[in-house]
């Protein structure tokens, strides 16, 4: 599991360091360091890189249905995250243990 995100890094360490997220997720794909924000494509592409899976093999989840469009273009599943209760059916619904 990984992130994507746009943040300062000043945030992007407080974030990190304060909720323990790398307890969490195995990567970060930070706008502050990679220089590319979402919704380019190419951010997706690197995290796509990265973790060495395939489109199929990825759901990306967000608030926002701009940042999904093209994590849905490369092939990764998508959710748009509008509560915790619908993001968790919608990832049981993927076959995913959540």
């Amino acid at each position: 599991m990984a992130t994507i995100n746009n943040e300062s890094r000043e945030l992007n360490r407080y974030r990190i360091d304060t909720y323990q997220l790398r307890e969490i997720f195995a990567f970060f794909v930070s706008s502050c360091y990679v220089g590319l924000r979402k919704p380019e494509k190419d951010i997706y592409r690197m995290a796509l890189e990265i973790s060495e899976a395939k489109p199929d093999e990825c759901c990306f989840l967000d608030d926002r249905s701009l940042n999904l469009e093209c994590a849905q273009q490369l092939g990764m599943h998508t959710i748009q995250v509008q509560s915790s209760v619908q993001a968790r059916e919608e990832l049981t619904n993927l076959g995913l243990e959540v």
